[in-house]
């Protein structure tokens, strides 16, 4: 695996060699075309000086001019070749085709550039026509943009291998000053907010800090939850072990054995509900538990679980009563049951006597979803406990809630089973008057059709 240093070592000498080629290239390019204008206005203006001296005297010596490096040809509008300074005019061929001189009969001056079959010497050709219809031509022969290339190449080379040594070195310290916020946080992430860093840094930083923030809280839930489940545990198996040691040694008398056993039954059930509230609240916090969901009616699953209900209403005097009409929301029909019920029991289990548990399943007419109401008149909520009502073993009396059976999680459950659903839960109460908790259901999705809907109702 790459490290991040290596990758920017590599990135970093990659750019200087990258920049040295493109700006060798740049350079070579510019060069050139500085050079062949500077040739081109060289002949321009020898060609001035030779037109103005033909001009004035037909019988003008171009002689004079063989010294200079150009070359000069005098040609025939038919395209012989009446002078030439470096060869025997009277054997050269006709020049008639040649294209700088087509273009000084069409235009009155022309220019061409020929490179040798060798790529090492290019010549420039610039004509220019006369007043009596003869062309004048001067040329210019010099090394090729190619040979001087050539020719500087070490040069080149050198600096490059410069270059790439610096960017080495360069890439090596801007890499070990870079890298240094990043190994200073690793070594240091419980103090990560405290330390100077760069600004892009900053994210990761606050991400790390968020994290640990989290795990903390994490780590204490889950140290508050192993000692609750403890305690919750500790308690039914002392009566338990207390009752069966007294049994054991005969310190019971016959006549209270059944009293002793249904104790013993009645602190059992209790830890049997208990281990059954901790497995289920696993399950539903597993991150990619599967669930069923499909459309079901809400409104048949609290008729439903009123029914079961009437047992343990009956006990505490409570009656119970459902409204509402037939509502179909997407859902695990299993898992629903679970919310309603535990709805329903913690608003029998906390009324008062004569008291009254209502149901409602209505339509949200701000979103057309499906709202879950679930209403008692009993004891109430105070605000400074609303809002912990939904953590793990919380409970307002912890008194009434072992006397009556309650494990302390059924809220932790429904609320972890509207979040699995998407809904929205709320609660209003009042201490002496009763609680409502109300359950926000989402619309149906469209993709489901009419036809779906009735073959699982």
């Amino acid at each position: 695996m790459n490290s991040m240093k290596s990758r920017i070592n590599k990135s970093l000498i990659g750019m200087g060699v990258v920049t040295m080629v493109i700006t060798a290239i740049i350079c070579l390019l510019s060069l050139s075309g500085a050079y062949i204008h500077h040739v081109q206005m060289d002949m321009e203006v020898m060609a001035d000086i030779l037109c103005d001296g033909y001009e004035q005297d037909h019988q003008f010596n171009f002689s004079q001019f063989s010294n200079y490096d150009m070359r000069i040809t005098l040609i025939s509008p038919e395209g012989a070749v009446l002078y030439e300074s470096d060869a025997n005019a009277d054997t050269m061929d006709n020049h008639l085709e040649r294209p700088e001189v087509r273009e000084a009969l069409e235009g009155g001056t022309g220019d061409a550039h020929r490179e040798s079959m060798t790529l090492s010497v290019d010549t420039y050709y610039y004509a220019r026509l006369l007043h009596d219809g003869n062309i004048l031509r001067v040329s210019l022969e010099t090394d090729s943009i190619f040979s001087m290339y050539t020719n500087v190449l070490w040069g080149l080379l050198g600096v490059g291998c410069l270059i790439v040594m610096v960017s080495i070195v360069f890439s090596m310290l801007l890499t070990k000053k870079m890298m240094e916020p990043v190994e200073t946080m690793a070594k240091q992430l419980d103090h990560v907010g405290e330390l100077s860093l760069y600004k892009e840094l900053r994210p990761l930083s606050d991400a790390l800090m968020a994290y640990q923030k989290k795990n903390s809280e994490l780590e204490k839930l889950r140290q508050d939850f192993t000692a609750n489940v403890s305690h919750e545990l500790k308690t039914p198996l002392t009566t338990i072990s207390g009752y069966a040691e007294m049994m054991e040694n005969g310190m019971v008398k016959d006549a209270d054995v059944p009293g002793c056993a249904e104790k013993i039954h009645k602190e059992a059930g209790r830890m049997l509900t208990l281990i059954g509230d901790i497995l289920e609240l696993s399950r539903l916090d597993e991150p990619e538990m599967v669930k069923d969901l499909r459309p079901v009616d809400l409104y048949q699953i609290a008729s439903r679980c009123l029914e079961s209900a009437e047992l343990l209403a009956q006990r505490h005097e409570v009656t119970l009563a459902l409204e509402g009409s037939s509502h179909q929301v997407l859902g695990e029909e299993g898992m629903l049951e679970e919310l309603v019920a535990n709805l329903c029991d913690n608003g029998i289990r906390y009324n008062k006597p004569k008291g009254k548990v209502t149901i409602r399943v209505k339509a949200d007419p701000q979103t057309d979803g499906t709202i879950l109401e679930v209403q008692d008149t009993g004891i109430g909520i105070s605000e400074e406990h609303q809002r912990r009502i939904f953590e793990r073993f919380y409970r307002v009396d912890k008194g009434r809630s072992r006397e009556t059976g309650g494990t302390g999680l059924g809220l932790a459950i429904v609320k972890h089973i509207v979040q699995q659903h998407g809904a929205q839960i709320q609660m209003k109460s009042a201490l002496g008057e009763g609680t409502c908790i109300s359950v926000f259901f989402p619309p149906l999705p469209e993709d489901i059709d009419s036809e779906s809907l009735k073959s699982r109702t």
